[in-house]
């Protein structure tokens, strides 16, 4: 194959400060198997993140992003967005610099070294995995005026989308990354003492139902907030979403029930709805507040579907886990 052009958007404060090192490395260990420059382009804000990707996108050349999951998740709203929200051809590849990277799991490659392999060995032989994403629609809330629903919104969901103690756990956690990699962890143990059930209306694949609901996660990929199985049975190229709802009444036994999530066994628990579906909608007079792949925002009325294969990316399906 003739040696393709590459960029790389990646925050610079990820890794706990690393990433500009690991950006700079990424660049010349491109060079050093396919003989040409990295563009490198350091995103400078949350806000930044989107306009970076739609910057640096090129059909014709190879566009990584380096972070966690919430940058990447930013990263493909972006083309998203620069695309209209069609499927989008171009392949990426996802190089780890966060605190869980929680999708790269689902390929044993949540690594530096191992990602990066992998994104070599994938461009050489022209692989590429179809990936699912779940596409939330909602209307837009305003602080200043927050009884009334405003403009019609769309945002992109490929790891998890989550409401209840998967918003606040979320919440809680990026305060806390100064733990690292346990920060979801220790996130969660303490969420899990405080969190009060709530009523929660909602249209599983069009039938109603009604829940109440400590917790709801829906998922593309197996894993979230670094090592936890919340959706074993999942995979990302299947053309489908997994549903986990908590109706868990009792805070000692949903504190019990948290070892099992990190090997998947907590869909068996009772009070537990787990299944695959392909649309939910949420419905309430409040604005609902939810995490999108990691990251944070208010809405009213979400309702989400599935989109079987919106995205390529630069990984052999080989290396999915079984």
């Amino acid at each position: 194959m003739s040696s393709p052009k590459a960029s790389l958007v990646y925050n610079p404060g990820s890794g706990r400060g690393h990433g500009e090192k690991t950006a700079h490395r990424f660049a010349e260990d491109w060079k050093n198997q396919f003989g040409t420059e990295v563009t490198l382009r350091p995103t400078q804000s949350y806000e930044d993140i989107r306009v970076a990707a739609r910057e640096t996108f090129d059909p014709n050349g190879i566009q990584v992003f380096m972070g966690g999951d919430g940058t990447f998740s930013e990263c493909l709203q972006g083309l998203a967005e620069l695309h209209e929200f069609k499927p989008l051809g171009t392949p990426v590849g996802l190089l780890p610099g966060g605190s869980g990277n929680s999708f790269l799991r689902d390929f044993d490659a949540h690594t530096y070294e191992a990602a990066r392999d992998a994104i070599f060995e994938a461009v050489q032989n022209q692989e590429t995995t179809a990936v699912d994403i779940g596409l939330c629609s909602y209307q837009e809330y305003n602080a200043d005026n927050p009884t009334e629903p405003g403009q019609a919104l769309q945002r992109l969901s490929f790891n998890i989308w989550g409401l209840g103690l998967i918003a606040e756990i979320a919440a809680l956690a990026i305060k806390m990354r100064f733990f690292g990699s346990l920060n979801y962890t220790v996130a969660t143990l303490i969420k899990l003492f405080v969190h009060r059930p709530q009523p929660l209306k909602t249209l599983l694949n069009g039938k109603a139902r009604n829940f109440s609901s400590n917790l709801v996660c829906i998922s593309n990929s197996r894993f979230t907030g670094g090592a936890m199985e919340m959706a074993p049975p999942v995979r990302v190229n299947d053309g489908k979403l997994f549903f986990v709802c908590s109706e868990i009444q009792s805070r000692l036994k949903l504190f019990g029930l948290f070892p099992s999530i990190f090997s998947g066994k907590h869909v068996d628990a009772s009070d537990m709805t787990a299944e695959f579906i392909e649309s939910v909608s949420f419905e309430d007079s409040k604005p609902f507040f939810f995490n999108v792949d990691g990251e944070l925002d208010w809405g009213f009325n979400p309702s989400l579907k599935v989109e079987p294969g919106y995205l390529k990316l630069w990984m052999s399906p080989k290396r999915l886990l079984k």
